[in-house]
């Protein structure tokens, strides 16, 4: 009996998580002046700390990209790792309400759900820190990608888990459609093996100190040029409220970020990353799809946690 295959326009791959946002006036930003971590935020040791708000939400890169792409009205799926547990069950819950395919989450037995608590700075900028568990997350495997049965236009591809996700890239990188890469931490730590996987990556993103893994240059158009010259296609480099800026190796492109009040700054990369995606599923330009990035993240920031304030079609075509 054949194989029956599942058509999506994209399918998000990464992680999914239950997040605890803990806002608090009393933590401290510090400037260092080392380019590789230019701002520590500080509490005072030993001390209670005292949270103004607190709020229980889901994000997680895949799950935050793959509500993007459906609010977008996209035909999407998400695959990720979840523990059977109960932040489990609200994960893909949460991930069904938004109308994305769940048919390919995992749920294992034995891992628990990823979670973490995010401590942001209750004041205008509202900059946080995140405190991860990956949990179920960090065994995500090639085998669970079923690409036999599934045939996606895009792969959007977030953090991966620190061991086995070359793997999975390579295993992304076979079926030859379109692949936008926004690297985790334990792929950037691993700098040298990921360089080996930016050629035929459609569009590679990361935020400028994630750039300055690749080389210590604060020029941000050497920056771009560098990692281009790897081999991804486009590359993007986000400044927070700077605004983005991408290189196609022929042009520069820069788009100031939207001037908005800050509620907090979680899942900010993703919605920028997967509203410029869909754009770009829509046949637009890159030009177009950065607006679509742009308003999407600013209306992000400006609602509680990493998904409500994700934008439908309609309202980022305003």
């Amino acid at each position: 009996m054949a194989t029956k295959i599942k058509k999506y326009d994209v399918v998000s791959v990464g992680g999914a998580t239950v997040d605890i946002l803990f806002y608090s006036k009393e933590g401290e930003l510090i400037s260092t002046g080392d380019i590789a971590k230019q701002k520590l935020l500080a509490f005072e040791y030993g001390d209670k700390i005292l949270a103004d708000r607190v709020f229980y939400t889901c994000g997680g890169g895949a799950a935050n990209s793959s509500v993007t792409f459906s609010h977008l009205g996209l035909k999407t799926a998400a695959i990720f790792r979840v523990g059977s547990d109960d932040n489990g069950r609200r994960v893909v819950a949460n991930i069904k309400s938004n109308k994305v395919d769940a048919s390919w989450i995992k749920i294992d037995p034995k891992a628990n759900t990823g979670f973490s608590v995010i401590i942001t700075v209750d004041n205008a900028d509202k900059e946080h820190i995140a405190f991860i568990h990956r949990g179920a997350n960090a065994l995500l495997a090639a085998a669970d990608l079923p690409l036999n049965k599934i045939e996606a236009k895009w792969f959007y591809v977030t953090s991966l888990p620190k061991f086995g996700w070359e793997e999975i890239m390579a295993k992304i990188a076979k079926t030859k459609k379109n692949i936008v890469w926004n690297p985790g931490k334990e792929q950037l730590q691993q700098i040298d093996k990921l360089k080996k996987h930016l050629q035929g990556i459609k569009v590679f993103m990361v935020n400028r100190d994630e750039a300055l893994e690749f080389k210590k240059l604060k020029d941000i158009k050497g920056l771009l040029k560098y990692i281009k010259s790897l081999g991804p296609e486009q590359v993007i480099i986000t400044d927070g409220k700077n605004g983005a800026y991408v290189f196609d190796g022929q042009k520069y492109y820069f788009m100031k970020a939207l001037s908005t009040k800050a509620v907090n700054t979680l899942g900010v990369g993703d919605a920028f990353g997967s509203a410029l995606t869909a754009a770009l599923v829509y046949g637009k330009n890159i030009k177009q799809a950065l607006v679509w990035g742009m308003k999407n993240s600013a209306s992000v920031v400006s609602a509680v946690g990493a998904q409500q304030g994700i934008l439908t079609k309609r309202q980022i075509e305003k």
